[in-house]
């Protein structure tokens, strides 16, 4: 394993400033769009146009973004499956160099909860949590082969996919339980 800075490893970017609209062809993302798990949901009304002066903030495959502002910061890795997005100027922009690390891998280990604190405390002085980019660009990164980071995020995966169906069940029972005790209830007073 060896250890980058970050800024020797990506190229770090802020996010465009944009007033959105209601529709487009482009979604423009902000951090009210990220459930809590960092998971894009209730997207809606917020879209822009490419207009060539934009272009360079669209995101790629392998690109992260990391909300840089405000009082949750987190990564999100970019799925082209999500369809053309742009990120706000609260995000930054991670594009990392594919010979040293995964975006996804990169997005995981910026959510871990050492570098999570390591973040705050460069945001940390201001009313609201704001990473200056050249504190972000030094943050250390472990970076093991490209090979066991693909397996670091075969693994997380399965674990997400683990804690849905945890959900889907609990849900499941909860639905079950309720039934019950309604059937229950309904025989005692007849």
């Amino acid at each position: 394993m060896i250890k980058q800075k970050l800024q020797n490893i990506a190229n770090i970017q802020f996010g465009l400033y944009e007033k959105p609209h209601h529709t487009g062809s482009i979604k423009y993302l902000h951090a009210g769009h990220f459930d809590k798990l960092y998971n894009p949901t209730d997207f809606k009304d917020s879209y822009i146009e490419l207009d060539g002066k934009n272009d360079k903030f669209l995101l790629q495959p392998n690109d992260l973004i990391l909300a840089g502002k405000g009082h949750r910061i987190f990564a999100w890795p970019y799925d082209p499956n999500f369809g053309k997005a742009i990120p706000s100027s609260l995000f930054y922009i991670i594009r990392p160099n594919t010979d040293y690390v995964l975006g996804e891998y990169l997005a995981y280990y910026l959510n871990s909860e050492k570098i999570q604190y390591e973040l705050k405390l460069i945001g940390a002085g201001a009313t609201i949590t704001s990473i200056p980019k050249k504190e972000l660009g030094q943050i250390t990164i472990t970076l093991p082969p490209i090979k066991k980071q693909q397996e670091i995020i075969e693994l997380i995966r399965v674990l997400d996919e683990n804690i849905e169906l945890t959900k889907d069940l609990l849900e499941k029972r909860t639905t079950l339980k309720r039934g019950l005790v309604n059937r229950i209830m309904n025989q005692e007073i007849k």
